[in-house]
């Protein structure tokens, strides 16, 4: 069972790489909702964006994206391998998003973002690197904490409907 989670978890990342793959499609810049407020503002000031293109992007971003993420993450805990009350599903769903967050961590922030040209903005080279180490922190903290604290909260709910 373990090793299906890791895979569902993986799976999970790959459908993080196929929307920021999909986001920068056109260039980098239209994934500029999750750069820096720095690199946002440069972005702007250049005529690359506007304030109200980034805000949509960041909107559809999460409208599309995080009711995909919680939906695969369900199906795969409570559908596919047939999770039943609280600590089934929270164990499942916190390492499903834990190894996703380590795809975000490892190949897209530290590799993608940092050692590629993919994600690169011209005009603002000088800004990198893109993920500030305060940045990186939180993601990490918030990769682990966030994590176990949204895979508490769907368990929680689907114990109330699953049984």
């Amino acid at each position: 069972m373990i090793i299906q989670v890791l895979l569902e978890g993986l799976g999970l990342g790959l459908l993080l790489v196929l929307v920021c793959a999909f986001g920068i499609r056109k260039g980098a810049v239209g994934m500029v909702h999750l750069y820096d407020s720095t690199v946002q503002v440069r972005c702007v000031e250049l005529g690359l964006t506007s304030n109200d293109r980034i805000r949509r992007n960041s909107v559809i971003f999460k409208v599309v994206c995080v009711p995909l993420y919680i939906a695969y993450v369900l199906v795969c805990v409570y559908v596919i391998n047939d999770a039943r009350g609280f600590m089934s599903g929270f164990w499942q769903l916190f390492v499903i998003l834990s190894v996703m967050n380590l795809v975000d961590r490892f190949l897209i922030d530290d590799f993608w973002v940092g050692h590629t040209r993919a994600w690169i903005i011209p005009g603002t080279e000088d800004l990198k690197p893109y993920i500030p180490a305060a940045a990186k922190r939180r993601k990490w903290i918030f990769g682990t904490l966030g994590m176990a604290v949204i895979a508490a909260l769907l368990s929680g709910v689907m114990a109330l409907f699953v049984r």
